[in-house]
């Protein structure tokens, strides 16, 4: 059980945190190059997934210019992006929530904790997603690419102040990098994250691990 006392603010990942998405995001990432060979998109998932939580924009710029080394990878990166950005917004519409998430955010607000997301998700195509299912309204603030995570997390914390304290949900290697490197206390969400190295190292750390919201 998580003494919500202790805290003043919250921060909540998106894809695999707030919405059952991880895998959305992969299948739109293979979706998105429907031409390209084979052999070079398994290689960009295999960065995808290693990388989970770093936007849209540098994964595509290391699809074209690192993997398939384009020579023309400016107009072909802003192509990949709109297909991504259209198959997105429409599957996490759709999305399920994570067990327990909905109802563990409401009880955050009646104990009247700041809460923001930080994600690697486009954040105005975020805020349009949230504002459409309808939980907009329950955070005080939306951050997302194309700034990372890290910045955005200083943002929540310059917003709540030095002396404030509080806790970083998240599910991947870029969620847990932000928090530490901000001074937030972190728990991983392992039930949909597909960093696979990530229960061993929250582990070995002894970091606090929970597999959904349900029964917090």
């Amino acid at each position: 059980m998580i003494n919500l006392m202790k805290y003043d603010f919250v921060i909540f990942d998106c894809d695999g945190v707030i919405l059952d998405s991880n895998s959305l995001k992969t299948y739109a990432f293979v979706d998105s190059l429907p031409k390209e060979p084979n052999k070079y998109v398994k290689q960009l998932i295999n960065y995808h997934k290693k990388n989970g939580g770093i936007s849209r924009y540098k994964k595509f710029k290391y699809y074209f210019e690192t993997i398939k080394k384009s020579k023309n990878s400016e107009k072909e990166i802003d192509l990949a992006i709109k297909r991504f950005a259209s198959i997105v917004k429409k599957g996490l519409i759709k999305s399920s929530f994570i067990p327990g998430v909905l109802s563990y955010i409401k009880k955050l607000n009646t104990n009247k904790l700041q809460l923001y997301v930080v994600s690697g998700s486009d954040e105005k195509e975020l805020k349009e997603v949230f504002d459409h299912i309808g939980i907009l309204k329950l955070f005080n603030n939306i951050f997302g690419s194309p700034t990372d995570k890290f910045n955005n997390t200083r943002k929540v914390t310059k917003k709540t102040g030095k002396n404030k304290k509080g806790i970083f949900f998240g599910d991947s290697k870029s969620d847990y990098q932000a928090a530490i490197k901000n001074n937030i206390e972190f728990i991983f969400v392992k039930g949909k994250s597909e960093w696979k190295e990530g229960y061993k190292i929250m582990k070995e750390k002894k970091i606090q691990i929970i597999n959904n919201f349900q029964g917090l």
